[in-house]
């Protein structure tokens, strides 16, 4: 299963890391940190069933009926559509206001707080949403959910409470900037090998948040989390300021954290030395 995390929580700055060639250099161009806010939340527009044909969505039909009662998916199809209206009107709402103020008008101080204030609204009106699909999970899947919510939910805390504060150090920092133009280089340490199933049960090819993985995130989705903090750190070593790798990094502790991978990657190092 991908770590619902994965292309949440790196969210504003990791998730640019692959893409920095075709980005403006200058550092307090708001067009990358935009995208992203803009990529952030589209990635929770979580109902998509219609994408993957028929027989998948009917297999979740029949999850939801087996486990939470003939109405569960009806409801649970609601609450998710009614997320993904108000996010197509907010990234719409957003890319206008851009638009409309101008990139070289463009305020950090003014600007930053309000993209925050917007993205934690829609993660709290996440939770209800999701929390309308737990009839159709299994008992176990809903602890993992429980879970990846609240990963999620501590890496937007961090760089958006008290007004956006973190965010507008690495803008400041001219995080972006460094991340535009530092050279790519190989990582010290190799990325654990991907678990790739064949799947053929329709939840599980649903998967977030009809399916979820037994005791989200698994060992292996920590040591890959952790690896993804140990590259990142190592590329933006190279920037002029050490703000955004002490942001990132610290980032990745909250939400490694939050998921019980701190324990786990602990648990491991003590058994193995």
């Amino acid at each position: 299963m991908k770590i619902f995390v994965a292309f949440l929580f790196v969210h504003l700055i990791a998730g640019i890391l692959c893409s920095e060639a075709t980005k403006p250099k200058n550092a307090l161009h708001p067009e990358v940190l935009v995208e992203s806010y803009i990529n952030m939340l589209r990635a929770l527009r979580l109902y998509r069933l219609d994408d993957l044909g028929e027989a998948v969505k009917q297999a979740v039909i029949d999850k939801c009926k087996k486990n939470g009662g003939p109405k569960a998916f009806d409801d649970a199809k609601e609450s998710l559509l009614s997320l993904q209206n108000s996010i197509d009107s907010l990234i719409n709402d957003t890319a206008n206001q851009v638009l409309l103020v101008g990139s070289e008008s463009w305020n950090a101080q003014e600007q930053i707080p309000r993209l925050c204030d917007t993205y934690m609204t829609v993660l709290n009106q996440t939770k209800p949403a999701l929390n309308s699909v737990r009839p159709c999970l299994d008992e176990a899947e809903r602890a993992s959910a429980n879970n990846a919510y609240n990963m999620i939910f501590v890496g937007g805390d961090f760089f958006c409470r008290n007004n956006g504060s973190n965010l507008i150090s690495f803008y400041t920092a001219r995080g972006f900037e460094c991340i535009a133009n530092l050279p790519r280089r190989k990582c010290s340490v190799e990325m654990p090998p991907r678990d790739i199933p064949v799947l053929t049960d329709g939840v599980r090819i649903a998967g977030v948040p009809w399916s979820y993985e037994p005791s989200h995130p698994s060992l292996r989705e920590c040591r890959t989390l952790r690896t993804i903090k140990i590259c990142t750190a190592e590329r933006l070593s190279g920037c002029a300021q050490p703000e955004p790798a002490n942001l990132m990094n610290s980032v990745f502790d909250t939400t490694e954290k939050a998921g019980g991978c701190e324990i786990k990657l602990n648990a491991e190092a003590s058994s193995a030395a």
